[in-house]
């Protein structure tokens, strides 16, 4: 009889635990299923609106675009401009955050940038002397398939509005097989991109530039070999390639971990593998050592513009002077070991090309007038810096602070005398 009632008492007490712990799965599932619905209102509300900004984005863009039409003076060209690459920033922002991604959509964003890159560029150039008949007429062409952009982007926006279109999720869903597939916008997008006109060519200074390169010249082993074995103090015969890049101008060469780049113009770049556990030599000798090596190499008058140690490496950076002129847009990056005081690493691919040192017209005194009173100068030199369209630009810099200390370079441009460029820190 006991042992009956105890069998009694443990089935009541399983099928009890086995009830609670029903209970609780279910109520854990249903809030599980509260939160996942909440999460898909959420992305659909994201995703609409990311659509909703982009066709905002792209009537700004057109209207935009469209003022260049009619702009006249040097502010007001580059006030469009600028607000032509705002417009660009925004809609390619919001164009990539929907919740998908296309092939051929790609068009559509390389219409976009090319749209607020051109702009980009010709910022400054508008500002003083407004737009050529060539710009104002690539900034219309431009125009007319922002608009005819926008306004299908805006059609499709009314679709979805009226359920006509569905916006598509990134999570994945079974469907049943007898339902009829909805009309996704992602569909409706890739139709009108396919038949999207390419994109304008154009011909500028800036990333999406229809400029034919340059053809490199190519290296001649030899030489390369005898660069490279005297930047590592070894034989040429020593020197491995390690590949070719015809197309690129460029040979890879290595001995004992160590990779040297060398180009037509010489040595562009080397890698160390090693590991440099210890320090042996203080700043002042890893300096001349670096110095040393890159006279080998036919850079003279060195100047550091910056000192790091990292680990057991001094890294440096600096320009070589020419005639008084410090080329800053051909920087030289080197890394010295403290061990022994060799090259861990070096970056010549900027050092190429001929420091502007030529006329001068406005004076050193004129520079300083374009000191703002907030700041205090401490000294000024010529430079070169790099223009909008990359080439070098003769100018002033004046090293100031301001009155929390904090240094500020303002650049002068030495044949307009205006302010070219502000560098903070």
């Amino acid at each position: 009889m006991s042992k009956r009632k105890l069998s009694r008492r443990a089935l009541v007490r399983t099928l009890s635990f086995s009830a609670a712990a029903l209970v609780g799965l279910s109520l854990f599932s249903a809030v599980c299923w509260g939160h996942l619905q909440a999460y898909r209102r959420q992305t659909a509300v994201d995703a609409d609106r990311a659509f909703e900004e982009t066709v905002g984005a792209l009537n700004d863009l057109s209207a935009s675009l469209e003022k260049s039409r009619y702009a006249g003076d040097g502010p007001m060209c580059a006030k469009v401009c600028a607000e032509i690459y705002a417009d660009a920033g925004r809609a390619g922002t919001a164009l990539s955050a929907l919740p998908f991604s296309t092939v051929e959509m790609e068009e559509l964003k390389r219409f976009i940038s090319l749209s607020g890159d051109y702009a980009y560029t010709l910022c400054r150039e508008a500002a003083e002397q407004g737009l050529s008949e060539e710009q104002r007429n690539n900034l219309v062409a431009l125009s007319g398939t922002a608009t005819e952009l926008a306004e299908s982007l805006r059609g499709m926006h009314g679709e979805l509005r009226d359920g006509i279109l569905t916006m598509d999720s990134r999570e994945k869903q079974v469907a049943n097989i007898l339902d009829e597939a909805p009309a996704f916008l992602s569909a409706r997008l890739g139709d009108y991109a396919r038949s999207f006109p390419a994109a304008q060519e154009l011909s500028y200074h800036g990333q999406y530039s229809s400029q034919e390169k340059q053809q490199a010249e190519p290296v001649d082993e030899a030489q390369a070999r005898e660069q490279a074995a005297a930047l590592l103090q070894c034989g040429p015969e020593e020197l491995e390639i390690a590949a070719r890049a015809e197309d690129q101008g460029r040979l890879l060469l290595t001995q004992d971990g160590r990779t040297v780049t060398v180009t037509a113009a010489g040595v562009e770049s080397l890698r160390d593998a090693r590991l440099v556990s210890e320090s042996r030599i203080g700043e002042d000798e890893a300096k001349a050592a670096a110095e040393e090596a890159l006279r080998a190499l036919g850079f003279e008058g060195l100047r550091w513009e910056e000192s790091a140690r990292r680990g057991n490496v001094l890294e440096l950076r600096g320009s070589a002077e020419t005639d008084g002129v410090t080329g800053l847009d051909h920087e030289i990056a080197v890394g010295v070991a403290l061990d022994d005081g060799s090259i861990c690493a070096l970056d010549l691919s900027a050092a190429g090309g001929e420091e502007e040192t030529g006329e001068w017209p406005f004076s050193e005194e004129e520079a300083k007038a374009a000191v703002p009173e907030a700041l205090h100068l401490r000294h000024v030199r010529r430079v070169t810096i790099a223009g909008a369209d990359g080439q070098s630009v003769a100018c002033y810099e004046l090293d100031c602070l301001d009155d929390g200390g904090k240094r500020v370079r303002v650049y002068v441009n030495a044949q307009s005398g205006k302010q070219q460029e502000i560098m903070i820190g």
